[in-house]
C-alpha cells in the first residue's frame, strides 16, 4: 500500500514540475496570459488530484468492502444529481457593479457555485445540530 502512495506521489509531483514549467513558460508579466497559464495549471493538477484520491478510495474500497463501493457508488451519483440540478436552475444572472460583463457560462457557473456552497454550508449546520440534539437523548 505504502508503494502505491508513493507512486501517486511521484505521478503529482512529475506532473507539477511539467505544468508548472509550461505556465511559466506562457506570457510575460505584462500580460495575463502567465495568469491563465498558472490557473489552468491549478485546475489540472487538482483534478489528477481528486481523480487520484477518488481512484484509490474505489479500489480500497471495492478490495476491503464490497458492499461499501455500492454506498460509495450511490454517493457519487447523489452529488452528480444534486450538480446537475444546482447547475440546471442557476440563473446566470449579470454581476452587479461591473462594467465588463463575463460570459454567460461563467455566470451560470459562478451561480451554481454559490448554490452549491449555501447547500454544503445549511446541511453542515443542520448535521451539528441534528447530532447535538441526538447526543443530548442518547447520554441522559
Amino acid at each position: 500500500m505504502n508503494k502505491v502512495f508513493k507512486l501517486i506521489g511521484w505521478i503529482l509531483g512529475i506532473l507539477g514540475v511539467v505544468l508548472a514549467a509550461w505556465s511559466l513558460s506562457k506570457g510575460d508579466t505584462t500580460d495575463s496570459a502567465s495568469v491563465d497559464a498558472i490557473l489552468r495549471y491549478t485546475y489540472i493538477l487538482l483534478i489528477a488530484a481528486v481523480v487520484l484520491w477518488v481512484g484509490l478510495a474505489i479500489i480500497l474500497t471495492g478490495k476491503n468492502n464490497p458492499k461499501g463501493l455500492l454506498k460509495a457508488a450511490l454517493f457519487l451519483i447523489a452529488a452528480a444529481v444534486l450538480i446537475g440540478v444546482v447547475y440546471f436552475l442557476a440563473k446566470g444572472a449579470p454581476a452587479l457593479n461591473v462594467k465588463t460583463q463575463p460570459d454567460v457560462q461563467t455566470l451560470k457557473m459562478t451561480d451554481t457555485m454559490l448554490s452549491l456552497v449555501a447547500i454544503l454550508g445549511i446541511g453542515a449546520v443542520a448535521a451539528i445540530i441534528f447530532g447535538v440534539i441526538r447526543g443530548l437523548i442518547t447520554n441522559k
